[in-house]
């Protein structure tokens, strides 16, 4: 089998990647030390901090979107014979593996419901979820590359936002029609998964990644109009949140013209960017396992400090300190034995989940 394979690094999308694994981690930080939502006796501080964590949640689309844009660049015509055994190996069996790690963490104590447990996790119960978000854009790739590449963009994208946004609205706005527990998972995260919901993404990493000099120069000679579209789409962010109907997460109707504004901000910030420091380079190298690990110990740092002391809002840069340093560690340590990158991904210059 022949296959056209465009190779290099791409260091924008390290830089990008970098900074989306920094946003996960910090808004888990703010989410353990203010939690999920406004309750009774949340002061406006809280407000902020939770609004900070739901603009911070565009990480999840830029992983999402990166996966795309490197599968589009880097495999233009067709996936070698390799492609998905290695990503198998590489992604999905450390998202099982993870997700049976939870499952174990959180119900040790409660055999009878870790089956459950472990099945919802493997269907996108824990924060790993967005892998499944990935194999579905690997096997839609593989069937519509074809098709993706006759269809101009300027008809394809108008059609995938108004999907997308469907889709989202419909979860976002109804309630569950009925009590029974999977239709109850399906509103509260389950239709967080199906690739309905990230289907502008995918298309629009698509043509990015296809003509990536060309989706660079687009964002030089309309950089004027990227911090505008930004800062509305902010303002419409915190709007919503006002009106309080809706939860501080990515999966939001009004969170796709904020996610695709700061996935333009950062890849025209990337791009002039001549040097990277060593340390984006580090966060990058590990950013998925970091992703996949940093859970936890943001669980065991926030049972340490509430045991140890109170230290009020200090407790979200401690969190964020401690469980970023201590991720990195585990996956560096972890790739230094031989089963150690099924684990927890692998660590280097090129990352799995992308090209």
């Amino acid at each position: 089998m022949n296959e056209t394979k465009k190779t290099g690094y791409i260091q924008e999308v390290g830089t990008v990647r970098a900074i989306a694994c920094l946003s996960i981690v910090l808004l888990h930080s703010i989410h353990f030390t203010v939690g999920f939502g406004m309750e009774r006796g949340s002061n406006l501080l809280d407000y902020v901090l939770l609004t900070t964590a739901g603009i911070l949640s565009f990480g999840t689309p830029v992983f999402v979107f990166i996966s795309e844009l490197l599968l589009s660049r880097s495999y233009p015509d067709r996936l070698p014979r390799t492609f998905y055994k290695k990503r198998v190996l590489l992604i999905l069996l450390p998202f099982v593996c993870m997700a049976f790690f939870y499952a174990f963490l959180s119900h040790y104590d409660d055999p009878q419901r870790l089956p459950r447990v472990i099945l919802m996790n493997l269907l996108g119960g824990y924060h790993g979820w967005f892998v499944l978000v990935i194999f579905q854009f690997y096997i839609f790739h593989h069937l519509f590359n074809r098709f993706l590449s006759r269809m101009p963009a300027r008809i394809l994208l108008p059609i995938a936002l108004a999907v997308n946004v469907a889709y989202l609205a419909f979860f976002n706005l109804t309630s569950p029609p009925s009590g029974n527990g999977a239709v109850l998972f399906l509103w509260d995260r389950g239709y967080w998964v199906p690739f309905l919901g990230w289907v502008f993404y995918f298309c629009l990493a698509y043509y990015c990644g296809r003509r990536y000099g060309e989706f660079l120069a687009l964002l030089r000679k309309y950089q004027s109009w990227i911090l505008p579209l930004v800062a509305v789409s902010v303002a419409l962010v915190v709007w919503v949140n006002s009106l309080g109907i809706l939860p501080f997460v990515s999966k939001r109707l009004d969170m796709i013209p904020l996610s695709a504004g700061l996935i333009f901000l950062l890849f025209r910030f990337a791009s002039r960017w001549k040097s990277r420091p060593g340390w984006i380079a580090l966060i990058d190298r590990c950013s998925f396992g970091i992703y996949l690990i940093h859970y936890f110990y943001l669980i065991v740092y926030s049972e340490v400090l509430n045991a140890l002391a109170d230290i009020g809002y200090w407790e979200i840069p401690v969190l964020f300190a401690a469980g970023l340093l201590s991720s990195i560690a585990t996956v560096l340590l972890a790739n230094k034995l031989r089963f150690g990158k099924y684990l927890l991904g692998r660590s280097g210059k090129k990352i799995a989940y992308g090209g």
